[in-house]
C-alpha cells in the first residue's frame, strides 16, 4: 500500500472564488447565496403580504385592482422592494475574510448586521422574490450586480431592480426600476452580454442544473 499526506485549504461558506478557478458556469454559482429558505423569510412575506390587496402574497396572478397579471407582479416586487427599505441596511464594504475570493455575507446575514454591498443586497431581493415564486434573474455586469424577474410567467420580457436603492430611504421602487433599465441597456448596447463580461443568470435554470441554496439558517 502506498500512503502520502498533502496539504488542504478549507474556505469559510461566505468565500466566493477560490474554489471555483476553472468551473464551468462559475458565475452561476452566485445562486447559492440566493436562499429562499431562510428563517427569516416566513416574516419578510407576511410583511409583503400586508402592503398587498386583501393581505394576499400572489405571484403570477391578478389582482382584482390590477388590470394585467403584470401590473399585478409590479404590485409584488414593489411591496418587496419597501419592506426590505425599511430594513435600513446600508451600503458597507465587508472585511476581508483571511482566505482568497471575496467574502460574501448570506442574506440572513445581512438581515442581521444591516451591512451589505451590491451582490449581497441583490442576493436577498433574489431570495425574497424566488420564494414568493417567480422567476428570477441575476444581471451581472462588469463590477456590478442587480437582479431581474419576469413579469409573466414563461415570458420573454424581463424587469430589472438596482438593490442598492435599498440603502437610501428616500428611493422609490420606480426610482429602482428606471436606474436598472438604463444600466441593463447600457451594457446590451455595448455588447457586453455577447461578448460574456455581462451574464443574465436565471435561477430556474441554475437550479435545474443542480446548483441549490447553500443550507444556511
Amino acid at each position: 500500500f502506498f500512503s502520502e499526506s498533502k496539504p488542504t485549504t478549507i474556505h469559510p461558506m461566505q468565500v466566493n472564488g477560490a474554489e471555483l478557478v476553472g468551473v464551468e458556469n462559475r458565475d452561476w454559482w452566485n445562486a447559492v447565496w440566493v436562499t429562499p429558505n431562510m428563517d427569516s423569510m416566513t416574516t419578510i412575506l407576511n410583511e409583503v403580504a400586508k402592503k398587498l390587496p386583501n393581505g394576499t402574497l400572489k405571484a403570477y396572478q391578478q389582482y382584482s385592482d390590477d388590470e394585467s397579471v403584470v401590473e399585478s407582479s409590479y404590485r409584488v416586487v414593489k411591496a418587496v422592494f419597501e419592506v426590505l427599505q425599511k430594513r435600513n441596511i446600508k451600503y458597507v464594504e465587508n472585511d476581508g475574510i483571511g482566505s482568497n475570493g471575496q467574502k460574501i455575507n448570506y442574506p440572513i446575514e445581512v438581515l442581521r448586521t444591516k451591512h451589505a454591498v451590491c451582490n449581497e443586497f441583490t442576493f436577498l431581493v433574489a431570495s425574497v422574490l424566488e420564494a414568493i415564486g417567480f422567476e428570477v434573474a441575476l444581471i451581472i455586469i462588469p463590477n456590478h450586480m442587480f437582479v431581474g424577474w419576469h413579469p409573466e410567467q414563461g415570458g420573454s420580457t424581463l424587469e430589472v431592480l438596482e438593490t442598492t436603492l435599498l440603502n437610501n430611504k428616500d428611493a422609490t421602487f420606480a426610482d429602482a426600476n428606471e436606474i436598472a433599465r438604463e444600466e441593463f441597456t447600457e451594457n446590451v448596447t455595448d455588447k457586453t452580454i455577447k461578448s460574456g463580461d455581462a451574464q443574465v443568470i436565471m435561477l430556474d435554470d441554475v437550479r435545474s442544473y443542480g446548483i441549490m441554496p447553500n443550507d444556511v439558517p
